[in-house]
């Protein structure tokens, strides 16, 4: 409902929700530090499906379904040159400048016509919400019906411990 362009900053480590965050904006601009993750989709590691629209909006950014579907099934997390790759990001630069650039991409915008840009905002959005609020709810009610079960928790233990979990296998419960 925004009516004009957002544009992230990724600095550092935008995960989870952060990350489905990050993909809502128009622009992104992360570090180019080849060691430092700017999106991270660990779902899977954490024990529940991904939320807030995860896969909607990774196949609405450029995206092919399976490489979507990897990403979020083997729980990735990338670089900011990683995400440029594949398109999440618009550019990189050095985490001390992503801010500015980011502020600088803004300003760059705002000296266009504004309802030219808010046009093209409002139609690029239509086009990436079909579909986002069935999304919400699948998203919702899958991550409920992995709260409900035994092996809830031990995601988020593995994580804050270092170590791989241990599920209960598919056909369990």
């Amino acid at each position: 409902q925004i009516p004009v362009p957002v544009v992230a900053a990724l600095t550092g480590p935008a995960m989870g929700a952060g990350a489905c965050l990050a993909l809502a904006c128009d622009l992104r601009v992360g570090c180019n530090e080849p060691d430092r993750i700017v999106l991270g989709f660990p779902f899977g590691k954490l024990g529940i499906p991904s939320g807030m629209g995860g896969l909607h909006l990774l196949q609405h950014s450029g995206l092919s379904t399976v490489q979507a579907n990897e990403i979020l099934m083997l729980a990735k997390s990338m670089t900011g040159p990683e995400a440029l790759e594949l398109g999440l990001v618009n550019r990189i630069v050095p985490k001390d400048q992503v801010k500015n650039e980011a502020q600088s991409l803004a300003e760059e915008i705002s000296k266009k016509h504004p309802v030219a840009i808010r046009s093209m905002i409002r139609s690029c959005r239509l086009e990436q919400d079909k579909g986002l609020m069935e999304a919400l709810h699948r998203d919702a009610y899958a991550q409920a019906m992995c709260y409900a079960r035994e092996d809830w928790g031990r995601g988020l233990d593995a994580v804050a411990q270092k170590r791989e979990a241990d599920f209960d296998d598919y056909h369990s419960k």
